[in-house]
This record gives C-alpha cells, sequence and structure tokens, in this order.
C-alpha cells in the first residue's frame, strides 16, 4: 500500500522518511543550522579571492563578481520564494533550496573558467535565498514577544559562528587547491535529510503573488510599519555593504597586497568579523530590554564606523582584525533586532513575504557590495575604501534617530 499523507497533519514515512520532530528546540537548531549553510555561500570563497582571480586568469578588480554572483537570484527571486513560503509551507522550500545550493555550491570545485564559475555561483544563490530567509521565517514562527529576539539572537550567533569557522577551513584547505573549498558544499545533502524532520506542510489559501504582495503592503500602512519597515530595508543594505563589500572583499585583497598574509592565515583574520558578531548576539535579548532597540541599532552604526576607521589606519595584520572585531560587534546589534523586525511586523500570514523583502535588501547590499569593494580596493587602495566604509557609517549613526522620528511620524499623519 502506497503511503500517503494524512490531511490530520501527520505524515507517513514516505514524506518523512526520518521521523518529523516535535521539539521546539530541534527544530530551533535546524533553522539555524539551515541558515548557516546559507552564509557558507559567501564566506567560504572570501580567502580565496586572490588566488581565484590568478588560477581564472583574470584581475582582482574583477574577480568580485564570483562573490557576488551568488547573490543576484535572490535581488529578483527572494520575495517570490517568501510568497512560496508562505503559500507551500517552509518544509518544501527549504527542502528544495537546500538540493540546489548543495549540488551547485559543489559544482564550484569543477569550474576551471571564470565565467563558468560565475554561473554555478548564480544557480547556488537561488537555493541560498530559500534557506537563509526560510530560516529566519522558521525562527518567527516558532517564538513569539521577548523570545522572538532572544531567538533571533541565537541564531544569528549560530550562524555566524559557523560563518567564522568557513573562512578558516576554506583558507586551509585552498593551500592545498583553490577549488577544493567548494566541496564543502556538499554538507547541504545531510543536512537536507536532518530538515526533513521539519512538521509537514499544508498548502495555504493565499491570493496569487500580485495580490498577496498588495495585501501585505496594505497591512503595513494599516498598522503604520511601512516608515519603520522602509528605514529597516536602507539600513540592512547600508551595513551589508560594509559586511560583504568591505569585510568579505577588500580585507582578503587588502592583506594580501599590503600585509602579504597567505591564505591559510586571512580565514583567521576575517572571522575577527564574526567573533564580535557573535559577542553582541548572544546578548541581545539582555541589551535590548536594558537600552530599546533603536539605540541599540544606533550604537552598532557607532561601532562599525570605529572598526573601519581602526582598518583604514592599521599598522600591521592584528589591528585590521581588531577592527574587524569592532565592526562585527556593530552587526551583531543590528542584524537580530532588524531579523525579529521583519518576522514580527508580518504576522503568520505575510511572514514569509516581509522576511523574505527583507532578505531582498540584503541580496541588494551583497551584489552591489563585492564588485564596489574591489574596484575601489584596486583603483584608491584599500585603506580608503575603508575610510570610506567609517564616514558612512559614522553618518548613519549621527541620523539615524532623526530619520526613524521624522519617517514614523509622516507615517502616521
Amino acid at each position: 500500500m502506497n503511503p500517503v499523507p494524512d490531511r490530520s497533519g501527520h505524515r507517513s514515512r514516505w514524506t518523512h522518511p526520518f521521523g518529523e520532530s516535535s521539539s521546539r528546540s530541534e527544530l530551533l537548531a535546524i533553522a539555524i543550522s539551515v541558515a548557516a549553510m546559507g552564509t557558507l555561500g559567501f564566506s567560504i570563497t572570501a580567502p580565496i579571492l586572490p588566488d581565484l582571480a590568478d588560477a581564472l586568469g583574470v584581475s582582482r578588480a574583477s574577480i568580485g563578481l564570483v562573490q557576488a554572483a551568488v547573490s543576484v537570484p535572490g535581488v529578483i527571486l527572494s520575495v517570490m520564494i517568501g510568497y512560496l513560503a508562505d503559500r507551500l509551507g517552509r518544509r518544501r522550500v527549504i527542502l528544495a533550496s537546500l538540493l540546489l545550493f548543495a549540488t551547485f555550491g559543489a559544482a564550484g570545485f569543477l569550474a576551471r573558467a571564470y565565467w563558468g564559475l560565475v554561473a554555478v555561483r548564480f544557480v547556488q544563490g537561488i537555493g541560498t535565498s530559500g534557506i537563509l530567509g526560510v530560516g529566519v521565517v522558521l525562527v518567527g514562527d516558532l517564538f513569539e514577544g521577548p523570545a522572538r529576539a532572544r531567538a533571533m539572537g541565537f541564531n544569528l550567533a549560530g550562524v555566524t559562528t559557523v560563518n567564522m569557522l568557513g573562512p578558516v577551513v576554506s583558507g586551509l584547505l585552498g593551500a592545498g587547491g583553490v577549488f577544493r573549498p567548494f566541496l564543502i558544499f556538499l554538507i547541504g545533502f545531510p543536512l537536507a535529510l536532518w530538515a526533513s524532520r521539519l512538521p509537514g506542510d499544508s498548502s495555504r489559501e493565499v491570493e496569487s503573488p500580485v495580490r498577496h504582495g498588495k495585501a501585505a503592503l496594505a497591512m503595513l500602512r494599516r498598522e503604520s510599519y511601512l516608515a519603520d519597515y522602509a528605514g529597516l530595508l536602507a539600513a540592512t543594505i547600508g551595513t551589508t555593504v560594509l559586511l560583504h563589500g568591505f569585510g568579505y572583499t577588500t580585507t582578503p585583497l587588502y592583506l594580501d597586497s599590503v600585509f602579504g598574509v597567505p591564505s591559510s592565515g586571512r580565514g583567521f583574520i576575517i572571522a575577527s568579523f564574526q567573533v564580535g558578531t557573535v559577542l553582541a548576539a548572544v546578548q541581545i535579548g539582555r541589551l535590548r530590554v536594558r537600552s530599546g532597540g533603536s539605540r541599540l541599532i544606533g550604537s552598532g552604526f557607532v561601532l562599525m564606523s570605529i572598526g573601519s576607521a581602526v582598518a583604514a589606519l592599521a599598522p600591521g595584520w592584528w589591528a585590521v582584525s581588531l577592527g574587524l572585531g569592532t565592526s562585527g560587534l556593530g552587526f551583531g546589534l543590528f542584524v537580530p533586532l532588524a531579523q525579529e523586525k521583519a518576522a514580527t511586523i508580518g504576522g503568520p500570514l505575510y511572514r514569509g513575504i516581509t522576511v523574505l523583502t527583507w532578505v531582498t535588501a540584503v541580496r541588494i547590499a551583497q551584489v552591489i557590495g563585492p564588485p564596489m569593494a574591489s574596484s575601489l580596493s584596486e583603483s584608491i587602495g584599500p585603506r580608503v575604501t575603508f575610510t570610506i566604509a567609517s564616514l558612512a557609517m559614522l553618518v548613519a549613526a549621527l541620523s539615524w534617530r532623526r530619520i526613524r522620528a521624522f519617517a514614523g511620524r509622516a507615517a502616521v499623519s
């Protein structure tokens, strides 16, 4: 007899060969692991960018496209993926995304031409959008109220810890062959087996994509969330450009050209950013109760400005590491609060589309940041590039609360 889904919500061995989890702790662990896998798409390639440029026979100004290619599909498809997560369910989207991510990520090992590598990274990016964004949606589904902010902090801490290990492992593997780090993406296949334990999906009665998007927009206007949400998206673009442009792209080029640090050492230095992020993220619940979300976001911008300035003036590689760690502290204050806001304002019905629209902002920054940073680093030098980042974050820190207050009044009027 063929197993079939049980309409009561239980699933058969056919659809859930490893069972269905009802443990909130396990489901949170799956959500964090899925999102962490998505971030590896960027961190794995960071330490080997200079070596990839040499192996592929392209300039270092051009290699930023390899880093950015994985983000391009997210600009186009993230909102649609959010709709599918609302329409078809979280589990289906996550499993399909994991398989795409792992298959085309590992295919980078076989790519020996510049445009071939860009192409497989592009397809991998379709899966990246699903696992990064829907992982945050899952956390939003599991928790409410203050517990959601704490869970988002734990999610970012877990994701960043894996993200921190990625450059280290990649740098070590890259010393033995520049294409070897792409094999790390094979981890996505066993992760997909674990993610199959997510609760079964039930298709929802959701409108067409256009109508669903219009309904979400109308809800944001009705609840006076639209201005706050728009400001959040703009701030997300700025901070993510700092991470993926100046952190992941300028830093390895800086370490190679100015300080002569080999690939095996670059990964450890880049990981300083993630160390700072984890230290801030695990405390976000307590800090928010004491200081409030808006003040924490402003403090995050200040820390990112200071960290970029330290990197710009660095007399040695150790100071670059210190600057990245300081910027990471600021990033760790901002992101959990941004994710919580995006997951909260959408509610259960629109959470997929509000979170994945936020992911679209991340993708836009990830597409803009690496090519811009590599071009600036090549033309005006990495020190000036970090100086520009520092000034941009300083402007954001000085104007954040005033702009937010103005936008809030405009939304009410």
